[in-house]
Protein backbone atom coordinates (compact mmCIF):
# COMPACT_ATOMS: atom_id res chain seq x y z
CA UNK A 1 0.00 0.00 0.00
CA UNK A 2 2.84 2.20 -0.95
CA UNK A 3 0.41 5.45 -2.62
CA UNK A 4 -2.48 6.15 -0.26
CA UNK A 5 -4.93 8.74 -1.20
CA UNK A 6 -7.26 10.41 1.45
CA UNK A 7 -9.38 13.23 0.21
CA UNK A 8 -10.37 16.03 1.96
CA UNK A 9 -12.85 18.58 0.97
CA UNK A 10 -15.13 17.19 3.61
CA UNK A 11 -13.42 17.76 7.44
CA UNK A 12 -16.09 15.25 9.09
CA UNK A 13 -14.32 12.10 10.20
CA UNK A 14 -10.90 13.71 9.11
CA UNK A 15 -9.05 12.89 12.19
CA UNK A 16 -10.28 9.64 12.19
CA UNK A 17 -9.20 8.89 8.64
CA UNK A 18 -5.93 10.58 9.00
CA UNK A 19 -4.88 8.37 11.84
CA UNK A 20 -5.70 5.25 9.62
CA UNK A 21 -3.73 6.42 7.07
CA UNK A 22 -1.10 7.03 8.76
CA UNK A 23 -1.62 4.07 10.61
CA UNK A 24 -1.26 2.32 6.86
CA UNK A 25 1.27 4.49 5.91
CA UNK A 26 4.08 3.61 8.41
CA UNK A 27 3.10 -0.33 8.52
CA UNK A 28 3.53 -0.39 4.73
CA UNK A 29 5.76 2.16 3.71
CA UNK A 30 3.30 4.24 2.17
CA UNK A 31 2.86 8.04 0.82
CA UNK A 32 -0.40 9.97 1.60
CA UNK A 33 -1.85 12.50 -1.19
CA UNK A 34 -4.03 14.85 0.00
CA UNK A 35 -6.97 15.02 -2.39
CA UNK A 36 -8.94 18.37 -2.32
CA UNK A 37 -11.44 18.89 -5.54
CA UNK A 38 -12.48 22.17 -6.59
CA UNK A 39 -16.34 22.15 -7.95
CA UNK A 40 -16.71 24.23 -10.84
CA UNK A 41 -20.06 25.24 -9.43
CA UNK A 42 -17.88 27.25 -6.96
CA UNK A 43 -16.81 29.76 -9.21
CA UNK A 44 -18.63 29.77 -12.46
CA UNK A 45 -22.53 31.47 -12.20
CA UNK A 46 -25.71 30.76 -14.48
CA UNK A 47 -27.82 33.50 -15.68
CA UNK A 48 -31.28 33.61 -16.39
CA UNK A 49 -30.63 32.97 -20.10
CA UNK A 50 -28.82 29.73 -19.65
CA UNK A 51 -25.36 31.97 -20.16
CA UNK A 52 -22.64 31.35 -17.54
CA UNK A 53 -20.19 33.36 -16.41
CA UNK A 54 -16.95 33.29 -14.38
CA UNK A 55 -16.74 34.92 -10.82
CA UNK A 56 -13.26 35.87 -10.05
CA UNK A 57 -14.03 36.23 -5.97
CA UNK A 58 -15.11 33.13 -5.73
CA UNK A 59 -12.73 30.82 -7.17
CA UNK A 60 -10.29 32.78 -5.44
CA UNK A 61 -12.04 31.76 -2.17
CA UNK A 62 -11.61 28.16 -3.49
CA UNK A 63 -8.68 28.38 -3.68
CA UNK A 64 -7.74 30.55 -0.24
CA UNK A 65 -9.79 27.24 1.10
CA UNK A 66 -7.25 24.84 -0.59
CA UNK A 67 -4.34 27.13 0.60
CA UNK A 68 -5.84 26.70 4.18
CA UNK A 69 -6.59 22.94 4.20
CA UNK A 70 -2.83 22.56 2.58
CA UNK A 71 -1.61 24.59 5.84
CA UNK A 72 -3.41 22.76 8.23
CA UNK A 73 -2.45 19.30 7.39
CA UNK A 74 1.31 21.03 7.02
CA UNK A 75 1.13 21.61 10.84
CA UNK A 76 -0.47 18.09 11.16
CA UNK A 77 2.21 16.28 9.30
CA UNK A 78 5.04 18.03 10.08
CA UNK A 79 5.05 15.91 13.09
CA UNK A 80 4.81 12.81 11.47
CA UNK A 81 7.21 10.21 10.00
CA UNK A 82 5.13 9.54 6.85
CA UNK A 83 5.61 10.88 3.19
CA UNK A 84 2.67 12.73 1.66
CA UNK A 85 1.76 15.48 -0.96
CA UNK A 86 -1.58 17.76 -1.08
CA UNK A 87 -2.96 17.84 -4.85
CA UNK A 88 -5.75 20.78 -5.86
CA UNK A 89 -7.62 19.71 -8.43
CA UNK A 90 -10.31 21.33 -10.57
CA UNK A 91 -13.24 19.00 -10.33
CA UNK A 92 -16.20 17.75 -8.68
CA UNK A 93 -14.63 16.19 -5.36
CA UNK A 94 -15.66 12.89 -5.82
CA UNK A 95 -15.04 13.10 -9.70
CA UNK A 96 -11.40 13.80 -8.44
CA UNK A 97 -11.21 11.02 -6.31
CA UNK A 98 -12.42 8.82 -8.97
CA UNK A 99 -9.75 10.09 -11.37
CA UNK A 100 -7.04 10.27 -9.23
CA UNK A 101 -7.90 6.81 -7.88
CA UNK A 102 -6.26 5.15 -11.27
CA UNK A 103 -2.86 5.77 -9.59
CA UNK A 104 -3.44 4.46 -6.11
CA UNK A 105 -3.57 1.69 -3.99
CA UNK A 106 -6.21 2.51 -1.52
CA UNK A 107 -8.80 5.01 -0.47
CA UNK A 108 -9.26 5.88 3.35
CA UNK A 109 -12.99 7.04 3.26
CA UNK A 110 -15.14 8.39 6.51
CA UNK A 111 -17.60 5.93 7.49
CA UNK A 112 -21.04 7.99 8.08
CA UNK A 113 -21.76 9.02 11.49
CA UNK A 114 -25.14 7.35 11.31
CA UNK A 115 -27.96 6.71 9.25
CA UNK A 116 -29.20 9.88 8.65
CA UNK A 117 -25.69 10.76 6.90
CA UNK A 118 -27.27 10.06 3.38
CA UNK A 119 -24.58 12.53 1.84
CA UNK A 120 -21.24 10.62 3.06
CA UNK A 121 -22.79 7.34 2.35
CA UNK A 122 -24.06 7.53 -0.96
CA UNK A 123 -20.79 9.37 -1.59
CA UNK A 124 -19.06 6.24 -0.09
CA UNK A 125 -21.12 4.32 -2.29
CA UNK A 126 -20.28 5.83 -5.46
CA UNK A 127 -16.69 5.75 -4.90
CA UNK A 128 -16.83 1.81 -4.00
CA UNK A 129 -18.21 1.65 -7.12
CA UNK A 130 -16.57 3.63 -9.59
CA UNK A 131 -12.86 3.91 -8.33
CA UNK A 132 -9.85 2.04 -9.45
CA UNK A 133 -8.64 1.22 -6.07
CA UNK A 134 -9.91 -0.15 -3.06
CA UNK A 135 -11.20 1.88 0.05
CA UNK A 136 -10.54 1.83 3.11
CA UNK A 137 -13.81 2.93 5.05
CA UNK A 138 -12.87 3.73 8.34
CA UNK A 139 -15.49 4.47 10.77
CA UNK A 140 -15.87 8.07 12.35
CA UNK A 141 -15.17 6.92 16.31
CA UNK A 142 -12.03 5.02 15.22
CA UNK A 143 -8.65 5.93 17.12
CA UNK A 144 -6.36 4.13 15.24
CA UNK A 145 -5.94 1.32 12.36
CA UNK A 146 -4.18 -1.86 14.00
CA UNK A 147 -2.64 -2.90 10.58
CA UNK A 148 -0.58 -5.95 12.45
CA UNK A 149 -4.11 -7.02 14.65
CA UNK A 150 -6.65 -9.22 13.77
CA UNK A 151 -8.27 -9.11 10.06
CA UNK A 152 -11.24 -11.10 8.93
CA UNK A 153 -11.46 -11.99 5.44
CA UNK A 154 -15.63 -12.02 4.28
CA UNK A 155 -15.47 -15.22 1.90
CA UNK A 156 -18.70 -16.19 -0.11
CA UNK A 157 -16.52 -17.53 -2.90
CA UNK A 158 -18.11 -14.17 -5.20
CA UNK A 159 -15.23 -12.18 -8.08
CA UNK A 160 -15.65 -9.09 -5.38
CA UNK A 161 -14.97 -11.19 -2.60
CA UNK A 162 -11.83 -12.55 -4.29
CA UNK A 163 -10.59 -9.02 -5.83
CA UNK A 164 -10.77 -7.55 -1.97
CA UNK A 165 -8.69 -10.36 -0.56
CA UNK A 166 -6.10 -10.31 -3.40
CA UNK A 167 -5.78 -6.51 -3.48
CA UNK A 168 -5.23 -6.70 0.47
CA UNK A 169 -2.37 -8.76 0.67
CA UNK A 170 0.14 -6.42 1.27
CA UNK A 171 -1.69 -5.48 4.30
CA UNK A 172 -2.19 -9.26 5.55
CA UNK A 173 1.03 -9.93 5.63
CA UNK A 174 1.76 -7.75 8.49
CA UNK A 175 -0.99 -8.67 10.13
CA UNK A 176 -0.78 -11.14 13.23
CA UNK A 177 -3.89 -13.24 12.96
CA UNK A 178 -6.46 -14.00 10.27
CA UNK A 179 -9.80 -15.56 9.62
CA UNK A 180 -11.13 -16.23 6.69
CA UNK A 181 -15.03 -16.53 7.33
CA UNK A 182 -17.86 -17.84 5.74
CA UNK A 183 -21.50 -17.77 6.70
CA UNK A 184 -23.62 -20.14 5.50
CA UNK A 185 -23.03 -23.06 2.53
CA UNK A 186 -19.57 -22.95 1.80
CA UNK A 187 -19.20 -21.81 -2.14
CA UNK A 188 -19.03 -25.12 -4.24
CA UNK A 189 -16.66 -24.03 -6.99
CA UNK A 190 -14.68 -21.58 -5.02
CA UNK A 191 -15.16 -22.79 -0.89
CA UNK A 192 -13.13 -20.82 1.70
CA UNK A 193 -10.27 -23.36 1.96
CA UNK A 194 -9.22 -22.61 -1.90
CA UNK A 195 -9.60 -18.73 0.00
CA UNK A 196 -7.04 -20.04 2.51
CA UNK A 197 -4.66 -22.09 0.28
CA UNK A 198 -3.77 -19.15 -1.96
CA UNK A 199 -3.28 -16.78 1.12
CA UNK A 200 -1.00 -19.60 2.36
CA UNK A 201 1.10 -19.06 -0.87
CA UNK A 202 1.68 -15.18 -0.03
CA UNK A 203 2.87 -16.67 3.39
CA UNK A 204 -0.26 -15.77 5.26
CA UNK A 205 -1.22 -18.52 7.81
CA UNK A 206 -5.10 -18.39 8.63
CA UNK A 207 -8.00 -19.83 10.06
CA UNK A 208 -10.73 -21.19 8.39
CA UNK A 209 -14.14 -20.07 10.26
CA UNK A 210 -17.57 -21.47 9.27
CA UNK A 211 -20.81 -20.28 10.62
CA UNK A 212 -24.40 -21.40 9.97
CA UNK A 213 -26.31 -18.85 8.98
CA UNK A 214 -29.39 -18.25 11.54
CA UNK A 215 -30.21 -14.36 10.95
CA UNK A 216 -28.84 -11.59 8.14
CA UNK A 217 -25.88 -12.00 7.04
CA UNK A 218 -24.97 -8.57 7.65
CA UNK A 219 -25.82 -8.43 11.09
CA UNK A 220 -24.39 -11.83 11.43
CA UNK A 221 -21.26 -10.62 10.89
CA UNK A 222 -21.27 -7.20 12.08
CA UNK A 223 -21.48 -9.30 15.74
CA UNK A 224 -18.68 -12.32 14.78
CA UNK A 225 -16.42 -9.44 14.50
CA UNK A 226 -17.31 -7.60 17.60
CA UNK A 227 -16.85 -11.59 19.00
CA UNK A 228 -13.49 -12.54 17.63
CA UNK A 229 -12.15 -9.03 18.74
CA UNK A 230 -11.48 -8.12 14.76
CA UNK A 231 -9.31 -5.12 14.43
CA UNK A 232 -10.46 -4.89 10.52
CA UNK A 233 -12.00 -6.68 7.73
CA UNK A 234 -11.66 -7.06 3.85
CA UNK A 235 -15.23 -7.97 2.14
CA UNK A 236 -15.92 -7.51 -1.33
CA UNK A 237 -18.45 -4.84 -2.26
CA UNK A 238 -21.67 -5.16 -4.15
CA UNK A 239 -21.52 -8.62 -5.78
CA UNK A 240 -25.30 -8.12 -6.31
CA UNK A 241 -26.45 -6.04 -8.36
CA UNK A 242 -27.06 -2.03 -7.54
CA UNK A 243 -30.32 -1.97 -8.13
CA UNK A 244 -31.12 -4.84 -5.83
CA UNK A 245 -28.79 -3.49 -3.50
CA UNK A 246 -30.51 -0.49 -3.09
CA UNK A 247 -34.38 -1.71 -3.08
CA UNK A 248 -32.83 -4.36 -0.65
CA UNK A 249 -30.01 -3.43 1.69
CA UNK A 250 -27.00 -6.15 1.69
CA UNK A 251 -24.29 -6.92 3.51
CA UNK A 252 -22.36 -4.18 1.37
CA UNK A 253 -24.48 -0.96 2.37
CA UNK A 254 -24.59 -2.68 5.88
CA UNK A 255 -20.77 -2.26 6.46
CA UNK A 256 -20.53 1.00 4.37
CA UNK A 257 -22.84 2.90 7.09
CA UNK A 258 -22.09 1.24 10.27
CA UNK A 259 -19.23 -1.27 10.56
CA UNK A 260 -17.54 -1.34 13.84
CA UNK A 261 -14.61 -1.70 12.51
CA UNK A 262 -12.10 -0.42 9.46
CA UNK A 263 -13.13 -2.43 6.40
CA UNK A 264 -10.94 -2.47 3.24
CA UNK A 265 -13.32 -3.34 0.11
CA UNK A 266 -13.36 -3.39 -3.51
CA UNK A 267 -15.85 -4.38 -6.17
Amino acid sequence: MRSILLPVNNEEGLESRLQAALDLGRATNGHISFLHGIAVSDYVALDPFGGSYFVAEQREAALEEATRKQTMLKAEMDNEDVAWDFLSVDGAPDDVLVAQSRVADVAVLSEPSGDSDADLASSVTYFVMEAECPILAVPQSSKAFNCAGKAVVAWNGSAPAANAMRAAIPLLQVANSVEVVTIGEDPKDFPAAKACAYLSRHGIKTELIRRERQDKIADEMHDLLLERSADYMVMGAFSHSRLRETLFGGVSRHFIQQSPVPVFMTH
